[in-house]
């Protein structure tokens, strides 16, 4: 069942407030419900104002990738919902209920995806991405050993393919690795998605970092030349209005 209200009317636009203290963070105005179709469970994200209430900052997307996916969209829901779960993932103070429970809510979060329309593919990779840093953080030696497996496998892919304009038998390495993360049981699917994006979107990713840094590094010299603050060029806005008490944020 798609998002909806806590009057139980299908929502029709997901009210955000931008914080002036912090430009990269919103606050829900008014609470949301989502319904897993595969348990039916009730996920209901609160709306600030109520004691569990807590910021969002939409879809984790730093902002050098902005150009492949953005931080909100047809996310936007899933994302705030994902956030209120990790939260409260977070707070459970036990690494292994927290591993299990973010298992659980991060295929809530690839579901919930794939009903706002967003992309097959685009949710995969936002469902492994956020799985990759619930293993960084609650997975223990196992879960960094996930994310190392992942990173190797996509290095070896990138060597293949190279090698392979040599020698065509190079290409064994993409079924290789392929069946190497079937060693990880029931999180092979995460591994096999992390390695072969890893291999096929790294390229894409450094371009976009080719072409974004020195832009920001222009900006930064031009800030420290003006007397300002060079580390605010990396933040996707600016904190202008907390600074200079206009109350108004400028827009980066």
């Amino acid at each position: 069942m798609p998002f909806h209200t806590d009057d139980g009317h299908r929502l029709a636009e997901l009210g955000l407030a931008q914080r002036p203290a912090d430009a990269a963070s919103f606050e829900l105005t008014a609470a949301i419900v989502y319904v897993d179709p595969e348990t039916g469970r009730n996920y209901r994200v609160p709306a600030r104002g109520e004691a569990s209430a807590a910021p969002t900052d939409l879809a984790s997307v730093p902002s050098p990738l902005w150009g492949l996916i953005a931080s909100y969209g047809r996310q936007s829901a899933p994302a705030v919902l994902h956030d209120a779960r990790s939260r409260a993932a977070a707070a459970l103070g036990d690494r292994r209920a927290a591993l299990e429970q973010r298992r659980v809510d991060d295929r809530v979060f690839r579901t919930a995806l794939r009903e706002q329309g967003v992309p097959r593919l685009r949710a995969r990779l936002m469902w492994a991405w956020v799985s990759a840093d619930r293993e960084r953080e609650f997975g223990g030696v196992p879960g960094w050993l996930v994310l190392g497996q992942s990173v190797v496998g996509a290095l070896v892919l990138v060597a293949g393919t190279i090698a392979a304009f040599s020698n065509p038998l190079w290409l064994v390495a993409w079924p290789l690795v392929g069946l190497a993360s079937l060693v990880r049981g029931r999180l092979a699917p995460l591994v096999a998605t992390l390695t072969f994006s890893l291999a096929l979107l790294g390229p894409l990713v450094l371009v976009q970092l080719a072409a974004l840094v020195p832009f920001r590094l222009v900006e930064a010299a031009v800030e420290l030349v003006t007397g300002g603050r060079p580390g605010d060029v990396w933040r996707p806005t600016v904190r202008g209005g907390a600074r200079d008490g206009r109350g108004g944020e400028d827009q980066g």
